[in-house]
């Protein structure tokens, strides 16, 4: 009588157990099918139709199925023909005219509609550009990068570079890390050109015309602009960074501070040392290591990390100014050889990325707004 009831018992737990769980699955099916249907039709809205080409100034599409239901989130929207990532859409001074805008979920395409830019009135603010230059001693090949920068810079004194080592005696171990990890640094000599694009180098040290690739980022509208102001105080360095608003910046902003050095000599490997493929390479004499090479724009610290500090949204309106302190300990740099360098990029993650303007100032030096 017992087993038979147990039996009975184990039939009835095990049908009870396959029930709930065949419930579930079809709850969860029935679920996934309601919360993200495939449309049969996909239409597309925008608040307005033409923007100011600032960079800033967006217009925000909707994307909608057959029954009015708001999909933008899920769907991708696409701006001449190049998805973007989002639903705003916006446009650099060098983007002005009329450009075509639609959306797509599970291959079903929206309507095209024609948005317009606007040209933006004249920059209160000059347009720097930053070059992170990937480099290390026993980089044979770096030399020639090392060479170009500086003749990019002598030509367009809107250039700054900062050298960043790895695995060498000037190295910061931390920093090396970060950037590799988070921009994917994987090979020296590397370029990383204002935390948006690598350099395609085009490996010929005599050969300067690829310099253009800095072009389109001399051609953006600076809608901030930076000034420092720094005091050497025997060991200790005072530096007060200043970012000011020309537009009104709703997205997550990042302040970056840096310390680097000039005339840090450094032996360095050189393969073009007596190489016959490299004809009139300033290096071709110079010896299999170069004893008394000078890396200039050397990473030696900074106070608010590599990665930045959060800018108060509060402060980021139109003629609004953010100002950071800081005091950083410079025991073992020469001061008469320290650079201040500040930047402001788009924090990680989001539509917009890279620098939005870059100012540098000798330690011990006031660089107003320019």
């Amino acid at each position: 009588m017992f087993a038979a009831t147990n039996n009975y018992m184990r039939r009835f737990t095990f049908n009870l157990i396959y029930t709930s769980l065949a419930i579930l699955i079809f709850s969860c099916n029935k679920n996934e099918s309601t919360v993200n249907p495939i449309p049969t039709s996909v239409s597309i809205s925008l608040d307005k139709t033409s923007v100011t080409a600032d960079g800033i100034d967006e217009i925000k599409v909707t994307v909608k199925d057959q029954d009015g239901n708001d999909i933008s989130a899920s769907s991708v929207i696409f701006v001449d023909g190049f998805a973007i990532k989002g639903s705003a859409v916006f446009f650099e001074a060098n983007q002005q005219g009329t450009h075509k805008v639609y959306a797509n979920k599970y291959n079903v395409i929206s309507d095209t509609l024609t948005v317009t830019t606007n040209a933006p009135t004249a920059a209160k603010y000059s347009t720097k550009v930053l070059a992170e230059f990937y480099t290390a001693t026993w980089c044979g090949w770096c030399p020639r990068m090392d060479y170009k920068l500086n003749n990019f810079m002598a030509a367009n004194n809107n250039l700054i570079a900062v050298q960043i080592h790895s695995n060498d005696n000037l190295a910061n171990r931390t920093v090396d890390s970060i950037m590799r990890n988070d921009y994917g640094v994987s090979s020296v000599p590397n370029v990383l050109i204002n935390r948006t694009s690598f350099m395609q180098e085009n490996g010929d040290v005599n050969n300067l015309n690829d310099s253009t690739e800095f072009k389109k980022f001399y051609q953006k509208r600076a809608v901030v602009g930076l000034a420092i102001n720094s005091t050497v105080n025997g060991n200790n360095l005072d530096i007060t960074a200043k970012t000011g608003f020309d537009v009104t910046i709703k997205d997550s902003l990042k302040l970056v501070i840096l310390v680097v050095e000039n005339n840090k000599i450094a032996p360095q490997a050189n393969y073009y040392n007596n190489n016959l493929s490299y004809p009139g390479n300033p290096f071709f004499s110079a010896g299999d290591t170069i004893n008394t090479f000078v890396h200039n724009g050397v990473y030696s610290l900074s106070p608010t990390s590599i990665k930045g500090i959060t800018v108060p949204v509060a402060n980021q309106t139109k003629d609004n100014e953010y100002i950071a302190n800081y005091t950083v300990d410079i025991n073992g740099l020469n001061s008469a050889n320290l650079k201040v360098i500040a930047f402001v990029y788009f924090a990680n993650d989001q539509a917009r990325k890279g620098i939005l303007n870059v100012q540098w100032a000798n330690a011990g030096q006031n660089k107003n707004y320019d």
